[in-house]
């Protein structure tokens, strides 16, 4: 009698794993397959982060590759980036008193919008980031690509699981 029992147990098994193990993506039913993604505006004082940020989200959407770089005639969707601020301020000290780490914080704001129309597929105002680096073997600019791939990373994990 008990065998009989173990032979219903194993399908009803099977059948929660497989249906507990599926997965879609849904960002795609939206019907946006491609993004453009002109170069940020800075407002923020420090020269050139528009180059390093925008060049950082673009190699994040290309590595991630479930939409495609286009550009803003074709594309379905235009991300547009403003920096608004940036900001380097210690973050640690030795037992000096001497800067150990600087921490440097960058915020934006961000709209993804259709192409062609104003409807809004994703916005954040007041979007942020931040990371540490180390004066004595780092410098400014290490700090500031830190900062940009996290940057990068949130952006893309925002826009794509906000569908």
């Amino acid at each position: 009698m008990k065998i009989k029992y173990f032979y219903l147990f194993i399908p009803v098994v099977l059948l929660l794993l497989y249906s507990c193990c599926t997965y879609s993506f849904s960002g795609i039913s939206s019907g946006i397959k491609s993004i453009s993604i002109p170069v940020f505006e800075n407002e923020s004082l420090r020269y050139g982060l528009e180059d390093t940020f925008t060049r950082s989200v673009t190699d994040a959407f290309i590595e991630d590759n479930r939409l495609k770089i286009a550009d803003e005639k074709s594309a379905d969707a235009i991300l547009i980036v403003t920096i608004k601020t940036f900001e380097r301020t210690p973050y640690s000290y030795d037992e000096s008193e001497n800067v150990k780490e600087y921490k440097i914080n960058i915020s934006a704001s961000i709209l993804l919008k259709k192409r062609g129309s104003e409807e809004e597929i994703f916005k954040a105002n007041n979007f942020s980031e931040w990371a540490t680096y180390y004066p004595l073997t780092e410098v400014e600019e290490d700090g500031i690509d830190k900062v940009a791939k996290k940057f990068s990373d949130k952006i893309l994990r925002s826009i794509l699981e906000s569908w």
